[in-house]
């Protein structure tokens, strides 16, 4: 696309390689600020320019970098693709938005990062959600709280996977409590015996919300509460979502960019977990089923054409099933035959992942 220009903040994960592989399909020029180690290669997509890579090792080194990148004949975005990124522009908001494209526009997520903001605007909003409550790590826990139970962090730049528990008691709480944790807060959720997990995928432009479809997650790994390994992209209707609540939501926000909603579903009904207000790790597969939502987001344009159901796999992880004897080889062999959407290898992007596994070989010797 002439005169617009996107500039990528994240790490090395899908996430980011997703995020770049969508845009570089549609010809948007990138610039990539690329925090940490780039553990993944994504630096090596075909789709960069290696002048339009920056490698950091903080996010405040970004601000710098982006006012450099500023020229008033073109078009520039801001997009992250991690929470932490997202939280860092959202803080930045004010001065950005004077020259760049931003996410809120000038205005702020702010208290939104948290999930309990969320659930509360997502229950007003029309959007079933889980009976939940906060909980300040150091006070005394209630004797008299509902059980089975999730405890999680409300923010997750403030916690870890590791401080997820699933807890039936009160002894269980205190057990879970007396790990060695930087989370501070936690949001108490009633236990939901889900059948699968659903991330819906969209984006929210100038002109509306475009959610086609989402991703049915089949298998995580190593819990159920890990990365999801191998699911299916379907459209909404196919998985009974009605969307018009999650755009009020979207709408009473005001977030402009890519996104994505996290349901459980259990016994016919899908229970709102979480917004997640950056690209996720497993957009990339709306790409490949026929909906570019980057493109979409650009052309502020909230229709798509016909979409496909299309298998999606992160081949890294998921094969780990096949190695701990939880899936048999023909059955993983059969699930990657019809896989449409590979995470990380891509024929017309390969030396991502060609990098990556040469890197970890000659390791070895």
């Amino acid at each position: 696309m002439k005169n617009k220009r996107v500039i990528i903040i994240g790490d090395s994960f899908n996430n980011t390689l997703g995020l770049i592989r969508s845009l570089g399909e549609v010809k948007v020029d990138v610039v990539l600020l690329l925090v940490g180690d780039d553990r993944l290669c994504v630096s090596r997509s075909r789709y960069l320019k290696s002048d339009n890579v920056f490698h950091l090792t903080n996010l405040e080194e970004c601000l710098p970098i982006i006012n450099q990148l500023y020229d008033s004949s073109i078009q520039q975005y801001i997009i992250c693709s991690n929470d932490k990124a997202a939280q860092f522009i959202d803080a930045n908001e004010n001065d950005l938005s004077q020259r760049f494209i931003t996410p809120m526009r000038g205005k702020h997520l702010g208290s939104l990062m948290d999930k309990d903001v969320q659930c509360k605007l997502a229950e007003q909003c029309g959007i079933l959600v889980p009976q939940s409550f906060i909980y300040d790590r150091g006070d005394e826990f209630p004797h008299s709280c509902f059980y089975p139970i999730l405890l999680k962090p409300t923010n997750s730049n403030l916690g870890q996977k590791s401080d997820i528990h699933i807890c039936h008691s009160y002894d269980e709480v205190l057990q879970s409590l007396s790990q060695e944790t930087c989370c501070t807060k936690y949001i108490v959720q009633a236990y939901i015996e889900k059948e699968f997990e659903i991330n819906l995928i969209g984006v929210g432009t100038d002109n509306g919300v475009c959610i086609p479809g989402g991703i049915k997650k089949l298998r995580h790994y190593p819990t159920i509460y890990s990365p999801c390994s191998y699911g299916k992209y379907i459209s909404c209707s196919a998985l009974g979502i009605d969307t018009a609540p999650i755009e009020r939501f979207m709408k009473e926000v005001g977030y402009r960019g890519p996104f994505s909603v996290e349901f459980l579903h259990a016994k016919g009904k899908n229970y709102f977990m979480e917004v997640n207000f950056r690209h996720d790790g497993l957009a990339y597969t709306a790409t490949a089923a026929g909906a570019n939502l980057l493109q979409v987001y650009l052309e502020d344009n909230i229709s798509v054409g016909k979409i496909r159901d299309t298998y999606m796999m992160d081949l890294s992880i998921d094969y780990c099933h096949v190695k701990d004897g939880t899936v048999s080889f023909f059955t993983w062999l059969k699930d990657f035959l019809r896989t449409g959407c590979q995470l990380n290898f891509n024929w017309r992007d390969p030396m991502p992942t060609l990098c990556y596994y040469w890197n970890k070989v000659s390791s070895k010797f």
